[in-house]
């Protein structure tokens, strides 16, 4: 009977890795024949996966299993993992050669598995297995996306720094069970044991913080936050263009969701050692990305310390902590974080995907100069280009001037009362400079495509799935900006999982419709007056 209650609630889960393993047993004696099957088993693993996300039912009856938690926040990821991962097979089409797909599409299904594994883990063991899956098969399809010697290098290069990260993170693991006792994250009941009560017990102990500290810095590599983002660029010039915006998104997506898990259920008990510590990581992460971005003449490393940017945008909504009221939207930091990554994620994957598009000199056009006069040989891919773009820069109409919004405004809206109040408006403000200073190099790409004469020919892919993802990339962008309010809701009721150990007795479950109309209405009133 438990099997059985454990198989029901992971099926999305298992219904990818299927597809995954089918997808590497038909690459493996299709001998290269068999491309357009493999890619209709991993398209059928996705939609499959999505139909058993949405009809999973309710969550109570999935309370009994240890080590899951299934509710809003598991829906949420999964969804939006199962989303971005369709947009991602249609870009990455052209890519894999005949011979090597099956193993390919294998690992794109099995990494979107460990993010989709992040969201639902309440348990330690249970979410390092998902980072863990999350990140190792992104080690491969580096190495392997292009037969570049800069792709060996980086993949290299990736996998040793992603060894270490991994081995921070279990360490600070293992003091935070040394102190708890357990492996549970969340306590389902105000009295059982997790390491959310031991937060609130011990909270100021050393083993406590060295625990958590070790912890941030180990996830703090899956999400490229300074100091341990110094592989980003290297990593991502090197990659596939397709493959660097599925590394934007899948392990960063696995990062911030388990950073969410880990400091959300402290609330107002947060250390104030890890406050300082993460509020230092969110500003030196926005200042050096940005900084760094201006400095650069490729296309994918300027997108690449954009990225260590936009990290520390989220870790400035990571910190403000989740609402403890459903009737403050704008407080709601995790709501923001969560908001933040999905329009992140096509934003990131549709400015990679026109870089992958290109042609120049035989490889990428990955140079400013390549896309010199991009408007007038190809104005399609210009302006697809040009809202990602903007949207990276937070421009409205785009998705991403409401997710800087509503980021920056969780930050400034804190309580007068809070002890934070006033460092968390001085990390908004530089968060504010911050994006003014990214805005010069976005706007060095548009001005790239639409104001300098070509210097090169460029020529573009001939893969229709791959423009046709680009142009759904864009589509998901401007959709997302201007119809906001389904995302936010999802965004708001996926953290509304994440709660303080305080709150561990307040049950959400079985009947969680008087609080989603309450975020419905609040999230419809923050857009409305949005302007």
């Amino acid at each position: 009977m438990l099997a059985s209650g454990y198989i029901q609630a992971l099926s999305p889960e298992l219904m990818l890795i299927v597809a995954a393993v089918v997808a590497l047993i038909i690459g493996m004696f299709g001998r290269g024949r068999a491309s357009g099957i493999i890619f209709l088993v991993a398209a059928a693993g996705i939609a499959a996966s999505a139909y058993a996300t949405v009809h999973a039912g309710c969550p109570c009856q999935y309370e009994g299993l240890s080590g899951i938690k299934l509710g809003a926040m598991a829906t949420y990821t999964r969804l939006i993992t199962l989303a971005i991962g369709a947009l991602l097979l249609m870009i990455c089409w052209h890519l894999p050669g005949a011979a090597d797909r099956g193993e390919f599409f294998g690992m794109v299904l099995f990494s979107m598995t460990g993010a989709m594994l992040t969201g639902l883990a309440d348990d330690l063991v249970v979410l390092l297995i998902g980072l863990e899956l999350v990140s190792m098969p992104t080690y491969i399809l580096v190495a392997t996306g292009r037969s570049d010697v800069r792709a060996q290098e980086a993949g290299v290069k990736y996998f040793f720094l992603g060894a270490m990260a991994s081995a921070l993170a279990a360490y600070g693991f293992s003091f935070l069970y040394g102190v708890a006792g357990t492996t549970t994250i969340s306590a389902g009941d105000a009295g059982q044991a997790s390491i959310a009560q031991a937060v609130l017990t011990h909270g100021g102990s050393f083993i406590v913080v060295i625990g958590l500290a070790l912890t941030i810095f180990g996830l703090a590599f899956k999400v490229a936050a300074v100091p341990l983002h110094f592989y980003a660029a290297d990593v991502y010039e090197g990659a596939a263009a397709p493959v660097t915006g599925m590394l934007g998104f899948m392990p960063k997506l696995a990062g911030f969701v388990a950073l969410a898990k880990i400091l959300g259920i402290m609330g107002t008990n947060m250390p104030e050692v890890i406050f300082w510590l993460v509020w230092g990581l969110a500003a030196a992460t926005m200042i050096v990305g940005n900084v760094l971005a201006l400095m650069q003449s490729n296309v994918k490393r300027i997108l690449a310390y954009s990225s260590v940017a936009h990290s520390g945008y989220m870790l400035v909504a990571v910190l403000v902590g989740p609402a403890v009221m459903f009737d403050s939207p704008i407080k709601d930091g995790v709501g923001a974080m969560m908001f933040y990554i999905a329009i992140y994620g096509a934003t990131n994957l549709g400015a990679f995907a026109v870089v992958g598009l290109l042609r120049a000199r035989g490889a990428e056009g990955e140079r400013l100069e390549d896309l010199a006069g991009l408007s007038r040989a190809h104005p399609a891919i210009a302006l697809a280009l040009a809202i990602c773009a903007f949207s990276l820069m937070g421009m409205p109409p785009t998705a991403g001037f409401i997710g800087k919004v509503y980021i920056f405004g969780s930050a400034l809206s804190l309580d007068a009362a809070s002890p934070h109040k006033l460092s968390m408006v001085v990390l908004a403000v530089v968060g504010l400079l911050t994006s003014a200073i990214g805005a010069v190099y976005y706007l060095r790409i548009i001005a790239a495509c639409y104001l300098r004469e070509p210097t090169t020919e460029v020529s573009t892919v001939r893969c229709g799935w791959l423009k046709l993802g680009v142009g759904l990339a864009a589509v998901i962008v401007m959709l997302a900006g201007l119809l906001p309010n389904r995302l936010v809701t999802g965004a708001r009721q996926a953290a509304s999982d994440v709660r303080p150990a305080q709150m561990a007795g307040a049950k959400v479950c079985p009947d969680k419709r008087t609080a989603d109309a309450s975020i419905q209405a609040q999230s419809a009133a923050i857009t409305a007056e949005t302007p």
